[in-house]
């Protein structure tokens, strides 16, 4: 509950935050509560009469808000909310008089209207932008009590949204960058490629072996079964779309990557037929239909009476399957120069599969039980576009928000209406992030890409809020997402517990929101989060050597690096998610240039004041903080260049110190210049030509980093970094459970010879002992990965579990109290 005291000033930051919802309270809802129980308690006969507001959220002009309030005796309902399996039904509600409910404005800097002030489930309306808090009274003759909410509401998002730079052939010259690039395209990609070829992988399984078999089904020919799960299409398509990214990294001259390339070439040749011809004749994509299923008990399941788009088999992926597909396909167009269009025709064929199929009456409603169709059909309508002009592709993306608005909406009942899959309500009406963390960070990517698109408030709101909730209540500290407490998901707000889920997919989903937000609104603070969550919590999914990697990345680790999965739904989603750096690093519109994050690399971004302009940048970052950009455009234009100015603290959970923000000494061609900031970016507007050079540094400094006391996992802790980069500490250099002296000095020190070549931070715990923290990326590199995770043991003879092992590597350092 809370509200906004008389005379006290409550900062944007403050107000939006529980810390200010907390502070507030106690000034102002005090007397409304302690009335409220002195009423109930002089009428014994009537039990506690409970209110809630809702949640608070984001509103963007001139959109309404979704106000589902709640008053009466027991529990709060949750309809939709997982149940823990086991738990016994809740007891009945207990009865109690009539209640009267009545929203009100309690302040902000406007007007606001409600549909229905009466009713608890209502819209409301707001006509300035600011903070609001908005009150929920009930009473039933006995007793009132209040509720709030909070309410920031915002202008609209520029019109136009800024250009996507599309990855095409690049050159990469960052030291680090071209290691793990190296590591990937060299030894991940190919042990990938070779484990899809198996016919005989028992963990794991479904590879190139169920198209092959399914294009024998499709012509009469005698054919297997499916193998592994619904969905072991998906890193097939990853792969694909991996591979093709991979071969648009120059590899100047280097004869490792020349080989892998070679590898990669000679697979998709192999592939992309046996891929085609497991497509249906009207389009439709995904082997797990064409053929009978192999169970994990050894049984066959019959598919021959399956449907496509079936509410009874909501769960099986195909959206989630086509998606992969769809992006598969741009980037094997855009790697073969547009002259190999097999990939991209049949995608287009798949496109229009589901665009005559699905959609309002005559056509089939429907939403998929694990979405990744959304943004596929938004990336994809968009790419026909550039490719075709004249609209070609609006088609698809307006299946997209079609698909997006029948969540719930559609729903055969209450069962498929679940935060698990964002299908608890209409997606307008959405504002906490719940559920399972890869659909989660999916749908709201595709929300995004629909936002952009329609300009609908009601959009741009949910996005908005939706956001908000993400990395103000529910983020780690490494830019990962999902505690874990709901099947992969998300826990209550502030739930960040050190061993959570943090899901190689979901930290790629989350990139993928997080640039989208960039893309619409202009802002440098998204790309700040999805540059912590590339370097944090999916840099190090892959070991150095690129042989192992980890599904789940959770802050305090336990076990090596595996070779495959049970569920390899990652395996070919982190290289083609990390290798788009051109994507990452840019972004354009007519006249500007964005410039997101500092790689040495060589890249070409088109349609700049009617010409294509190279971006040369010269840079050991993170290492170290120069950059030096030369400017090469094809012809001599005038536009802007927009540095990122980086803010190591977007998130309102984490407080670090130091300051480490911003850039300093920018010149151009040697010579100091004036630039404006324009949203978390510094603007220089000048006619530029051929060799023009910008150079500046970024602060790199040790930070320490406190979480905010609602997050009990971080409480009497701090973690280290450095520029964009976590630290770990690990068991190999030191006791990990001893305390880290408060007042003692921090710094930074290059070690070559560890790691591969790293920054190091030094310090001492309390004990005077040294202690060495390593970045997050490079945790767990120095034991032998395994094949496969290990399993977790099962309870003893008693029913109890065993302890979880103790964590060898953590983010989180206990502090010691006072001064060292």
């Amino acid at each position: 509950m809370s509200g906004k005291p008389s005379g006290t000033r409550i900062s944007r930051r403050t107000l939006l935050s529980d810390a200010g919802k907390t502070a507030v309270a106690g000034a102002v809802l005090a007397p409304v509560l302690n009335s409220a129980i002195v009423s109930c308690a002089s009428a014994a006969d009537a039990p506690p009469l409970n209110i809630e507001a809702g949640l608070d959220r984001v509103v963007i002009l001139p959109g309404k808000t979704y106000l589902r309030g709640w008053a009466g005796y027991g529990a709060v309902p949750h309809p939709g909310r997982p149940v823990r399996r086991g738990a016994p039904p809740p007891p009945p509600a207990p009865v109690g008089p009539a209640v009267t409910l009545a929203w009100s404005k309690q302040s902000g800097p406007g007007t606001v209207a409600f549909a229905d002030a009466k009713a608890p489930i209502t819209t409301a309306t707001f006509t300035a932008p600011g903070a609001y808090v908005l009150k929920l009274t009930a009473a039933n003759g006995q007793a009132q009590s209040a509720s709030t909410l909070q309410v920031l509401v915002e202008t609209p998002p520029p019109t136009q949204q800024l250009g996507a730079v599309y990855t095409r052939n690049f050159k990469i010259s960052s030291p680090l960058w071209n290691a793990r690039a190296k590591a990937l395209i060299v030894n991940w990609i190919p042990h990938c490629i070779d484990q899809i070829n198996r016919t005989d992988i028992q963990v794991g399984p479904g590879g190139i072996d169920n198209f092959v078999e399914a294009g024998k089904a499709l012509r009469g020919e005698p054919h297997g079964l499916h193998k592994g799960y619904v969905f072991s299409n998906a890193w097939v398509h990853q792969t694909v779309e991996a591979m093709s990214i991979a071969l648009m990294v120059d590899a100047q001259g280097d004869p490792e990557i020349v080989a892998a390339h070679k590898k990669m070439r000679a697979t998709l040749d192999d592939w992309i037929p046996k891929i085609l011809a497991a497509q249906e004749p009207d389009g439709y994509l995904q082997t797990a239909f064409t053929l009978s299923r192999e169970s994990r008990n050894g049984k066959v399941i019959d598919t021959t009476g399956f449907k496509h788009w079936d509410p009874a088999h909501r769960g099986d992926h195909e959206g989630y399957v086509a998606g992969y597909f769809l992006e598969s396909a741009i980037n094997h167009y855009l790697m073969t120069e547009r002259k190999d269009a097999r990939l991209y025709n049949a995608a287009r064929k798949l496109a229009d599969c589901w665009y005559n199929n699905l959609g309002p009456a005559p056509k089939k409603p429907w939403f998929d039980g694990h979405q990744q169709i959304e943004q596929g059909l938004v990336r994809f309508g968009r790419f026909v576009n550039d490719m075709e002009g004249g609209g070609q592709g609006d088609h698809y993306i307006q299946l997209a928000k079609i698909l997006l608005d029948s969540r719930y909406t559609t729903a055969t009942g209450p069962r498929e209406q679940l935060e698990y899959d964002q299908s608890h309500l209409p997606v307008t009406q959405q504002y906490e992030a719940v559920g399972h963390a890869v659909r989660a960070a999916y749908t709201y990517s595709g929300m995004a890409d629909v936002a952009v698109e329609t300009h609908d408030p009601d959009y741009q709101s949910a996005v908005k809020s939706l956001w908000h909730n993400l990395v103000h209540r529910k983020y780690y500290l490494t830019g990962g997402i999902g505690s874990g407490e709901t099947d992969e998901g998300f826990g209550p707000n502030y739930s960040l517990r050190n061993r959570g889920y943090c899901e190689a997919c979901s930290s790629c989903g989350a990139i993928f929101f997080h640039w989208k937000m960039h893309l619409a609104y202009h802002e440098a603070k998204y790309v700040d989060l999805y540059e912590d969550t590339l370097y944090n919590a999916l840099l190090g999914s892959v070991d150095l050597s690129g042989k192992y990697f980890y599904y789940d990345n959770p802050l305090d680790e336990v076990v090596p690096r595996y070779e495959w999965h049970v569920c390899p739904c990652c395996v070919g989603n982190i290289p083609r998610t990390l290798l788009m750096l051109p994507t990452w690093t840019y972004s354009r519109t007519p006249d500007s240039v964005y410039v997101n994050l500092f790689v040495g690399s060589s890249i070409v971004l088109e349609k700049v004041a009617g010409t294509d302009v190279e971006m040369v940048q010269e840079t050991n970052y993170p290492w170290n903080g120069k950059v030096a950009i030369t400017v090469n455009p094809k012809a001599s234009k005038q536009f802007s260049v927009r540095i990122r100015m980086p803010d190591r603290g977007v998130s309102q959970l984490y407080k670090p110190s130091p300051d480490s923000n911003g850039i300093t000494s920018i010149l151009v061609n040697g010579k100091a210049v004036k630039t404006a900031a324009e949203k978390g970016y510094a603007v220089i507007a000048r006619t530029w030509k051929a060799g023009d050079k910008i150079e500046f540094e970024v602060p790199l400094k040790p930070q320490r980093v406190k979480g905010v006391e609602q997050i009990e996992a971080t409480r009497g802790k701090v973690a280290l970094r450095y520029g964009p980069l976590i630290y770990n500490i690990e068991r190999n250099e030191q006791d990990i459970t001893k305390r880290l002296a408060p007042a003692s000095p921090v710094t930074a020190e290059w070690k070559g010879d560890l790691l591969g070549g790293i920054i190091v931070l030094n310090g001492k715990f309390a004990d005077g002992s040294p202690m060495l923290a390593i970045p997050n990326f490079v945790r767990k590199n120095r034991e032998p990965g395994l094949p496969l995770p290990p399993e977790e043991p099962g309870p003893d003879a008693t029913g109890r579990r065993p302890e979880e092992p103790a964590p060898t590597s953590i983010v989180w350092i206990r502090e010691a109290s006072g001064k060292a």
